[in-house]
């Protein structure tokens, strides 16, 4: 028996978890909402934070607004828990048959080969059950590696052992759709608002230092990955913003102005896979300190490079 739902894994471009899991839903249901997707609704956001050696830095993350979309979709969220490994493997199979939409907590250090948790971090989170298929005794989810959010195929014996390993309650959240999802409109002039917005943010974080780790922080390996997964969630909004570009083709004044756009996106990828590997050089490097400076003087570089790009944006859009 194999049994599947009705959703397509939102492939386009990667930004977390939960935004491709939402999103995979939504598009799924309406393929408007891919627009949504698209639209520049984020936020950069600088926490202070604690490594595992009491390090403090400043972190620097891109943060999708997605609470308006979890609401839009979802009315209804019920915990699970489960009391033995038979009894899982049991009620998961019930719910999916039922076409229940199951969302499982797992320990990422047993879940998806090639990614950055697999056999290195204890990392949880909630995976989305999408089928199963009783003969190859294995369950398909949407979940991320390194090439990106997609589905997968995991053996019911490692699924069962990253669930015991879940450390969290509940154990899974079975979840209600909403069954009057609105065609999305995108709107002009709020992703010209949310453009006059990034541009505020983005001067107001520029003055700080991230990312400012001693030695041990880097040698561990584990702030390594932390880092390089938050600079790939930058490098992909900026996808997101080039089909962002590419789709807004007609409501910008000139061609050569909308070509500037797409290569201000291509180039502000560039630019943060750079950072993305100059961290990497950090964790080989004898001198840790220069590169820790090199790497905040192109930050900043980019953080400007993207205010030029949404003025020019606000500039010739109608």
């Amino acid at each position: 028996m194999n049994v599947r739902l009705d959703f397509k894994p939102f492939d386009l471009f990667w930004m977390n978890c939960q935004f491709n899991m939402l999103f995979s839903m939504l598009t799924s249901v309406d393929n408007s909402y891919k627009s949504a997707a698209l639209r520049n609704d984020y936020s950069y956001i600088v926490n202070e934070m604690e490594t595992p050696n009491n390090t403090k830095y400043n972190e620097l993350t891109v943060r999708p607004a997605i609470n308006q979309y979890i609401n839009i979709l979802i009315t209804e969220r019920k915990p699970l828990n489960f009391e033995s490994k038979e009894q899982c493997l049991k009620l998961l199979k019930e719910l999916i048959k039922k076409k229940e939409i199951v969302l499982l907590g797992v320990d990422l250090f047993y879940w998806i080969p090639n990614s950055v948790c697999w056999n290195k971090h204890h990392w949880e989170h909630y995976s989305f059950i999408n089928g199963f298929d009783e003969e190859k005794r294995a369950f398909y989810v949407f979940d991320e590696n390194f090439n990106g959010y997609n589905e997968f195929e995991i053996p019911e014996d490692r699924l069962i052992k990253a669930v015991m390993n879940f450390p969290l309650e509940p154990h899974a959240v079975i979840c209600k759709l909403s069954k009057n999802i609105e065609k999305f409109e995108p709107s002009i002039s709020e992703i010209k608002n949310n453009a006059g917005r990034i541009v505020t943010e983005i001067s107001e974080i520029i003055p700080t230092a991230f990312w400012e780790l001693c030695e041990k922080d880097f040698i561990e390996g584990h702030m390594c990955d932390l880092i390089s997964t938050q600079i790939f969630q930058i490098i992909n909004r900026h996808i997101a913003n080039q089909i962002l570009m590419q789709e807004l083709e007609s409501e910008i004044c000139d061609e050569l102005i909308s070509k500037s756009l797409v290569k201000y996106c291509i180039e502000l990828q560039e630019g943060w896979n750079i950072v993305k590997n100059k961290l990497i050089k950090i964790y080989y490097s004898d001198d840790k300190k220069s590169l820790g400076n090199d790497i905040n003087k192109k930050c900043k570089s980019l953080l400007f490079k993207e205010i030029d790009m949404w003025n020019m944006f606000l500039k010739y859009t109608d």
